[in-house]
């Protein structure tokens, strides 16, 4: 895609003319005493300040040699304003689609692709294989930080009656902590204040 680029042509865009019918018109090629369509340098100029507004909107400097510059354009404002790159993404199948990417803790070249540095600044794609997103809290979390899975602490009340040995509880009151530090390896050692799995923050 370029501008017009010869020795006829306007180093400015001329005004655009005053506007003759609310309703679209078409080409013909005339006949019959109806003379053939002539768009006109105004028509074109509009054409080609459309085309060219295109192309820098989705960051494209014109080249002349390049064909698919305004495809480049629609793909990439496609990719912008309909599914921002970095946004997790379930998808039903077991490979990612094209122009896709699993998110299974790998690192990425951010000048290769500088979007999806902006939204991990790590240049690390979390790992998401059994996990779950969860919306980042008001305080106390930072965005992209992994929060263990817990236990919430809980209580259970029991007691033995109607037999010979009175009245029993577990403990004073029923309460108790699960203690130990997370982990994967083991799993039953774990409390906390929430029921809840490994989660990375996510917005």
């Amino acid at each position: 895609m370029y501008h017009i680029d010869n020795l006829s042509a306007a180093a400015e865009m001329p005004p655009t003319l005053p506007v003759m019918f609310t309703q679209p018109r078409w080409f013909t090629e005339g006949g019959e005493g109806i003379e053939p369509t002539y768009p006109g340098a105004d028509w074109y100029n509009i054409i080609q300040a459309e085309m060219l507004n295109v192309l820098s909107l989705a960051g494209i400097t014109p080249n002349k040699n390049e064909l698919d510059q305004f495809a480049q354009a629609i793909r990439l404002m496609s990719t912008d304003y309909m599914m921002p790159v970095g946004i997790p993404y379930p998808w039903p199948g077991s490979t990612a689609p094209a122009g896709f990417g699993l998110m299974v803790g790998q690192s990425f070249d951010g000048v290769t692709y500088p979007k999806l540095a902006a939204a991990y600044p790590s240049l690390v794609l979390p790992d998401m294989r059994g996990q779950t997103i969860k919306g980042l809290p008001s305080s106390g979390r930072a965005l992209l930080s992994l929060e263990a899975d817990s236990v919430k602490s809980h209580a259970h009340n029991a007691s033995s009656t109607a037999t010979d040995l009175g009245t029993k509880e577990t403990q004073e009151a029923g309460d108790h902590v699960h203690n130990g530090v997370p982990s994967r390896d083991n799993p039953w050692e774990i409390g906390g204040d929430i029921s809840q799995r490994f989660n990375p923050a996510n917005l």
